[in-house]
């Protein structure tokens, strides 16, 4: 064990497995690496959740926009303003969904790492030392970044049909 790890004295609780151990380490090594491999499932699940729900959202904006009659014109604004509301509200939940999702990937490969110190192969490892441990961008660009602009994308679409919304209403519906 090396000294002063947190995630190594949380992982092992202060036992040193020994040569005995090793089938069972590397069970659960596997068992580990499966649960990070359903993360990033659940990850696409939810992304793919909140883009069809915002896709939704500004695709019924437009049709509304583009049917609106003008003596029902206050309706077809407070509607807008209830769909740019909930999609401003959706895309705040996806991008915070999208931050926990980096924290939880990141502490799982902090276990993945932790558990390979003890394994023959460091496969993990030796895969972010390939990809440059994600700091030079020309070796390895994190989705992360790109997946975290298509709330702000969908947040100002929503925002600028809430602004135009009001200045519509506040210029009289009518």
């Amino acid at each position: 064990m090396t000294d002063n790890d947190p995630i190594e004295d949380a992982l092992f609780a202060g036992l040193d497995p020994g040569e005995n151990d090793a089938p069972v380490l590397l069970e659960q090594y596997k068992l580990f690496v499966g649960t990070s491999e359903a993360l990033v499932q659940r990850r696409q699940g939810v992304n793919t959740f909140f883009l069809s729900a915002n896709s939704l959202l500004v695709a019924g904006a437009g049709l509304i926009l583009r049917g609106g009659a003008s003596s029902h014109m206050e309706s077809v604004i407070l509607v807008l303003l209830l769909l740019s509301t909930i999609g401003l509200g959706l895309a705040f939940v996806w991008r915070r969904l999208i931050h926990s999702f980096r924290q939880l990937s990141a502490g799982k490969f902090d276990v993945i790492h932790a558990l390979e110190r003890r394994l023959p192969a460091r496969a993990f490892a030796a895969e972010w030392k390939a990809l440059g441990e994600g700091e030079d961008p020309k070796v390895y660009r994190p989705f992360t970044g790109t997946e975290s602009i298509t709330p702000i994308v969908f947040a100002i679409l929503h925002l600028t049909l809430f602004a135009a919304s009001v200045r519509t209403w506040a210029n009289g519906a009518n």
